[in-house]
């Protein structure tokens, strides 16, 4: 009897591994060339990690990326970090792509950090200390006058660059991709949107601001102008437990949306005062007994605010600008007698940007309702117009998403 033939087993099918994405090799970018000329250009993403390329920074694929008024700024001609940080206004790069208010998801970690992070939703600290000089050394980290920050660059006025020495092109948030130091990509809680996180840079900043000034307990503070840095302040303070908080500004669209958040204020009283009808001073003494407010947080930082500021301010406390730094006030050095103190502020320590999250998460500020408009990137433009004729659009807060 012949032998069987032994049966063949089938044949298997063929596993192929999955596609390779394609690489991604281009991005657009929006870059001011000069003051009031903004330009979308793309160009290669490699360009993104300098030359030669750095170890430590991952690419970004851009969620959303808020029109901060520093951006603002920059289109008209000042430089506020450099205001803020050196006491100088110096030009700004003109190969740098404006934005830093950004939120992403990691789309390359370069080997920069764990594989395990790609496709991680993050949040950004936007400056990276250059941890050489005296400040870095003291652990003053922001008040660093080489750190690289997103979406910011100046230049010298020997032509020299301060900052971003071996990139020939600054990343910022107005694109589709950049890349960003890996330790400063900080993971967000998914309760936390993507949009509304653009404004934590901005939170961690009134975070600092309100840090830097003590609120006390049951205290007062009066809040010079109600755009988002006021916005988001006025709600920290009444956070850490301000009875009575004070805002400004010269329309009313910030305080009927203030207001809304307001109502669910414990043991906190919001004062909205519109400076075209009535005097911020009048309505600070009146709350005290005529004794002032225990701080001042000042994000406008002119003459029509630094003055009422010190007028309000009671002995013993302090007043704290955000921004300005370049009008000449001239007024009576008895304004701050009685140890009251007048000062600046510069971004933000790093640790005041995971309680900004937290902030948010818990719901103890709203950022969601003083988004006022929302615009593609490539309408740049109206983007702008909307976020610097704020009266005219009755915007706040406006935000790009590519």
């Amino acid at each position: 009897m012949s032998a069987k033939k032994p049966v063949k087993a089938p044949a298997r099918a063929k596993i192929y591994p999955p596609p390779t994405p394609a690489k991604v090799e281009k991005t657009r970018g929006l870059f001011l060339l000069e003051p009031a000329k903004l330009d979308l250009k793309e160009f290669d993403i490699e360009e993104l990690f300098g030359h030669p390329p750095r170890s430590d920074m991952c690419l970004v694929k851009t969620a959303a990326c808020g029109i901060c008024g520093s951006d603002v700024s920059y289109y008209k001609g000042r430089n506020p970090w450099s205001l803020h940080t050196l006491g100088i206004n110096i030009p700004s790069d003109p190969n740098m792509v404006l934005g830093h208010e950004i939120t992403g998801v990691i789309a390359d970690t370069r080997g920069a950090t764990s594989e395990k992070r790609k496709g991680e939703r993050v949040g950004i600290i936007a400056y990276k200390e250059c941890g050489e000089c005296i400040d870095c050394l003291e652990g003053n980290y922001n008040l660093c006058s080489h750190c690289d920050h997103i979406g910011h660059g100046e230049t010298l006025p020997d032509g020299t660059k301060n900052s971003w020495y071996n990139h020939k092109i600054v990343p910022g948030g107005f694109s589709d991709y950049f890349t960003c130091w890996h330790e400063k990509l900080v993971k967000l809680p998914e309760s936390v949107d993507m949009k509304e996180a653009t404004q934590l840079d901005g939170l961690a900043v009134s975070v600092h601001g309100c840090n830097r000034v003590g609120i006390k307990k049951g205290g007062s503070v009066l809040v010079l102008g109600t755009g988002p840095i006021g916005f988001m302040s006025a709600q920290v303070a009444a956070a850490y437990g301000a009875a009575h908080v004070v805002v400004t500004d010269v329309f009313d669209k910030p305080f009927e949306v203030l207001e809304k958040i307001a109502k669910g204020w414990s043991g906190c009283q919001l004062h909205c005062i519109n400076v075209k009808r009535e005097d911020p001073v009048q309505t600070c003494l009146q709350l005290t007994n005529n004794l002032g407010v225990d701080a001042v947080l000042d994000t406008i930082g002119d003459k029509t605010t630094v003055v009422p500021g010190i007028k309000s301010l009671r002995r013993g406390r302090t007043m704290l600008m955000y921004s300005g730094f370049e009008d000449k006030i001239e007024f009576p050095l008895t304004w701050v007698s009685g140890e009251r103190i007048l000062t600046s502020s510069c971004n933000n320590p790093f640790p005041d940007y995971p309680v900004a999250i937290d902030l948010l998460a818990a719901g103890k500020v709203q950022i969601k309702p003083m988004i006022t408009h929302t615009f593609p990137l490539d309408r740049y433009q109206e983007a702008f117009d909307v976020a610097i004729n704020k009266e005219e659009h009755d915007s706040i807060k406006v935000v790009i998403v590519p």
